[in-house]
């Protein structure tokens, strides 16, 4: 029993000290006071920020994000692109849109700084996009020095179609997701970090418009957010509470969080409290009332993604984890230490979406939350990664029905993705692109989640599981907290397979090239392969001879067409029927019998289990 005690104390002493110890650069920093008004659906806030320069020449102005900006209108650069519609939701109904401004900016005990604001939009010069603002300082910031504001501002949230805003409950009473709706820092990138060269003079602003298709990327820093709400309103928000007193009718709730970029909250008289504790972690699972018989199932899917990950690809840092039951396009989202799932009335325990949200969600505090990697320039550092470990961990923990186990038919979440990524015609797209530059949102999803998972498959196959586990394991230890790209990615894949690799991710993440094996003709002795795609994959063939000897070959894969001739006729070809190569577009074709096959007993069951098997 001392033993236990003391380990318990000595754990909690260590989450104490890496919450006073920066475990990042802690570049930027906020201390944000603000009510929200349910009524009107508004915010009223004040807020401290603080920006320290990492470079090493003077910084005449900064810039910042102004992401509810993207819902005041149709003209936005958002609502032009979405067309008001997000994964499925739409705008639509009163009171839909939402704004942020700026009432106030000051330097402390300065002047109003509002005429020395500015509006810029970096990718599309859209005149009527206002998401991102730049402000001319009266001094310029010194190498090393940091400069505060002093921020009031107010902001209208919108009916929720797109992450953020608000929403009627089944219970009549409103749901807020408030995301995105602070004015936030962008992100300054002195020489040598990511694609800024190491001998540039200076540093440049990276801080996109608000895109339909892109996400975020920002600075590591510190946050206080003191959240003031009427009575009767439960909390969620980054981080951990540290005080919450009430004044009359309103409760102020204050969460503090620590080497985090980003905060979210959320508000609701209708959830239901969930929790359970996991090793350092504190689980929370807030509910919708209608969905509180799923409680249980969000906290053992959140263990679930937490011990895979403690594992497989490195601890947890922090010691909370909030579940939030969210509406319409809320769900499905992440935030420092929060995440938002989502389920249904009545899911059935057979359909474990609710568990695949979950775990994905939760990978998020890894593969963006702790590298921080610019999703609005290579979303598949984060969404693609995840989506590989999401396949890994649903189909290790739920076995081969882990996306749906119906009887008779269990399909694997891993099956999902790559039948997601074969069956798309949106697979020719090129992985790393900026968001905002796919032709079609089918080729941002499939080139920011289906295709890099697949690729991720591949090279899983190329290298081993415990290679591929290593790898993933030493990327987000090294690029923890340090914004990293994809050449770091690939880097550290070479570093840690032991062998170039250039070839694989060229094709892969940097062209188009696709890859179909098929078999040709089989004359006698000799059977013909082809490579019907424009990108290659080494190949493990075996055939069966007419005598029934098996016999394997290895194939580079290069050659469009490839010839194999042995001392017999072949009766059978079968490439890869360990099915290592997971981006060939087409199965149908990986193999051919001339005589009859005991496994096959007509055309139409061979292409039936061909299909299953994809």
């Amino acid at each position: 029993m001392k033993k236990a005690i003391c380990l318990l104390f000595f754990g909690l002493l260590s989450i104490s000290l890496r919450a006073q110890v920066p475990q990042s650069e802690r570049v930027v920093s906020y201390h944000i006071k603000v009510r929200l008004d349910p009524e009107r659906k508004t915010l009223i806030g004040t807020q401290t920020m603080t920006w320290r320069n990492t470079g090493p020449t003077p910084v005449q102005a900064l810039q910042f994000h102004l992401y509810l900006n993207a819902f005041r209108d149709a003209k936005s650069t958002f609502m032009r692109e979405s067309g008001g519609e997000h994964r499925g939701f739409k705008t639509g109904g009163k009171d839909t849109w939402g704004r942020i401004d700026l009432i106030n900016i000051r330097q402390t005990n300065g002047p109003d700084l509002r005429s020395r604001l500015y509006f810029i939009r970096p990718d599309d010069g859209n005149p009527n996009d206002f998401t991102v603002a730049a402000l001319s300082l009266p001094e310029a910031v010194a190498p090393g020095k940091t400069v505060s504001l002093e921020v009031q501002f107010q902001a209208k949230l919108p009916r929720i179609f797109a992450r953020t805003g608000w929403a009627t409950d089944e219970t009549g009473h409103p749901f807020f997701m408030v995301a995105q709706w602070f004015p936030k820092f962008g992100v300054y990138e002195p020489p040598g970090r990511r694609y800024v060269p190491t001998n540039a003079p200076t540093g440049r602003w990276n801080t996109h418009q608000f895109h339909s298709n892109s996400e975020f990327y920002a600075d590591f820093g510190s946050y206080k957010v003191e959240m003031t709400v009427p009575n009767g309103y439960l909390i969620g928000a980054t981080g951990r509470e540290t005080t919450r007193t009430s004044d009359g009718n309103q409760t102020t709730f204050v969460y503090e969080a620590h080497d985090v970029h980003d905060f979210a909250w959320t508000a609701s008289r209708s959830f239901r409290e969930f929790t359970t504790t996991w090793k350092h972690v504190k689980i929370r699972a807030l509910v919708q009332e209608v969905h509180a018989a799923q409680g249980q199932r969000h906290l053992d899917a959140a263990i679930t993604a937490l011990s895979y990950f403690d594992r497989w690809y490195g601890t947890y840092p922090y010691d909370t984890l909030t579940l939030v039951d969210a509406l319409s396009g809320a769900n499905g989202m992440e935030y420092p230490t929060l995440i938002t799932c989502g389920t249904s009335y009545g899911m059935p325990t057979w359909s474990r979406f609710l568990e695949a949200v979950t775990i994905h969600e939760f990978g998020h505090q890894f593969w963006y939350g702790l590298v921080a990697s610019n999703e609005f320039e290579e979303s598949w550092l984060d969404e693609g990664i995840n989506s590989y470990t999401e396949h890994k961990i649903m189909d290790a923990a739920y076995g081969s029905g882990s996306a749906l186990d119906l009887p008779g038919f269990p399909l694997s979440d891993g099956v999902l993705q790559r039948l997601s990524f074969t069956l798309d015609r949106a697979n020719r797209c090129v992985v790393v692109t900026d968001t905002w530059k796919f032709t079609s949102d089918d080729a941002f999803r499939t080139c920011s989640y289906s295709k890099p998972g697949t690729i991720l498959a591949a090279l899983e196959a190329l290298l081993g599981t415990r290679t591929m586990q290593n790898l993933l394991r030493t990327y987000a230890s090294r690029w923890r907290y340090k914004h990293p790209t994809t050449h770091d990615f690939m880097a550290v894949a070479e570093e840690v397979a032991g062998r170039p690799l250039g070839w694989f991710f060229q094709q892969y993440l940097f062209s188009a090239a696709t890859n179909d094996y098929a078999v040709g003709d089989i004359r006698g002795k000799t059977v013909w392969l082809q490579n019907l795609g424009d990108g290659h994959f080494p190949q493990n063939i075996r055939f069966v001879l007419e005598n029934g000897e098996i016999v394997w070959r290895y194939w580079e894969g290069r050659d469009q067409w490839k010839a194999f001739s042995f001392p017999k006729n072949i009766r059978a070809v079968h490439i890869d029927p360990l099915f290592q190569n997971r981006l060939d577009l087409d199965r149908l074709n990986n193999q051919k019998t001339i005589a009859p096959d005991d496994h096959f007993s007509g055309p139409l069951k061979r292409r039936l289990l061909l299909w299953i098997q994809q």
